[in-house]
């Protein structure tokens, strides 16, 4: 597996890894290979992810704001809450990104078939033990 960077300064090596292949169907009952294609293919979708994950961190900052500004006083104005829950709000609207990534990756993996052991010769191997064999 590759390194990948977490932030700007730590690096990490992943513990799982997803070998896929994405196929879409299309209205008409096509089936297409969209691997590597927008908006469907693994480094979208990677990508997607890390956008859902700083939505959530966001979300996370906004609730410890508030919590900070009621925390310290016995009554805070209403229209800071009524701010921070509408922002909040917009990033779980039917149509946000972060509502948008969940639903693809629920579909993605509720329609998704296990690969059948046979047809993979390395099976019994881990990422990590592939890694070490074919860096020799």
């Amino acid at each position: 597996m590759k390194t990948k960077t977490t932030t700007e300064t730590e690096e990490t090596e992943p513990r799982l890894a997803l070998q896929a292949r994405v196929l879409h169907r299309d209205q008409d009952g096509q089936i297409r290979d969209v691997t590597d294609q927008k908006p469907f293919g693994l480094k979208w979708f990677a990508e997607d992810g890390d956008l859902a994950l700083y939505i959530l961190g966001n979300c996370k900052k906004r609730l410890d704001l508030l919590f900070m500004a009621a925390e310290s006083r016995s009554h805070i104005d209403a229209s800071i809450v009524q701010l921070i829950v509408d922002e909040l709000r917009s990033e779980f609207d039917d149509v946000s990104e972060l509502v948008t990534y969940v639903r693809l990756t629920h579909e993605l993996f509720s329609n998704s078939d296990p690969i059948d052991p046979l047809q993979m010769p390395s099976t019994r191997r881990t990422g990590r033990a592939m890694s070490r064999s074919t860096a020799h």
